[in-house]
């Protein structure tokens, strides 16, 4: 399936937000090289020529690569990931599964398809996360009312067809999310190799559906 570019979300917020085009160029470039070279090995230089401004432009409107970083994370969080939340709510929506099995399958192939391919931009962001976990503070539970919107009805039939366990579905969506976050920020943080997307979506299903799928009666 064909999957966000993160890039490209990331330029479409800049263009809707109150930045000249200077302003926007430095943002792009700063989000490039962050997520190709890292923070730290990035100078403000490297940034100004990228964006094809004078360093000078970079500090009048930015002060600091530090605040250049906060910069580059709001469009994120006002952004690239509600956007892209938006779009993978629509999808499952859209899926069609008969069964939660199926839907489970898929949402996890999907999401990791979609961390994989944006592999450099999410690290940038998860990295800062991990440094502050109040940067999701409000995104999470704007998301979260997103997402139980789409899922309360779709676990409502697997409930009500006994392929689910009878819990609120905030709990199940933590329960998923934990696990394939065990999976993908160790990869997206730490490493820069392949991952078997096959291996881990199986690894994943098999896990979660054990712990997901309601006892049979008299067992």
């Amino acid at each position: 399936m064909t999957q966000t570019d993160v890039t490209t979300l990331f330029a479409q917020s800049l263009d809707a937000a109150h930045l000249s085009k200077k302003q926007q160029a430095v943002l792009n470039a700063s989000l490039a090289l962050f997520a190709t070279h890292g923070f730290d090995s990035t100078s403000t230089l490297d940034i100004a020529k990228l964006a094809g401004v004078s360093e000078g432009t970079v500090f009048k409107r930015f002060k600091t690569k530090d605040g250049l970083l906060q910069a580059v994370l709001q469009p994120f969080l006002r952004g690239v990931l509600p956007i892209e939340a938006g779009n993978f709510v629509a999808k499952l929506q859209h899926a069609q599964a008969s069964h939660f099995a199926d839907l489970l399958s898929f949402a996890l192939r999907d999401r990791v398809e979609f961390v994989m391919a944006n592999r450099r931009e999410m690290r940038v962001f998860i990295q800062e996360m991990v440094k502050d976990p109040t940067i999701l503070s409000g995104l999470t539970a704007d998301l979260n009312t997103l997402l139980l919107q789409a899922v309360d009805p779709l676990f409502a039939q697997y409930q009500a067809a006994g392929e689910l366990v009878d819990w609120p579905s905030m709990r199940i969506v933590r329960y998923i999310t934990g696990t394939l976050l065990s999976y993908l920020l160790p990869n997206v943080v730490m490493s820069s190799d392949a991952l078997d997307v096959d291996q881990v979506c199986a690894e994943c299903i098999e896990f979660l559906l054990a712990g997901l799928t309601p006892p049979r009666q008299g067992a």
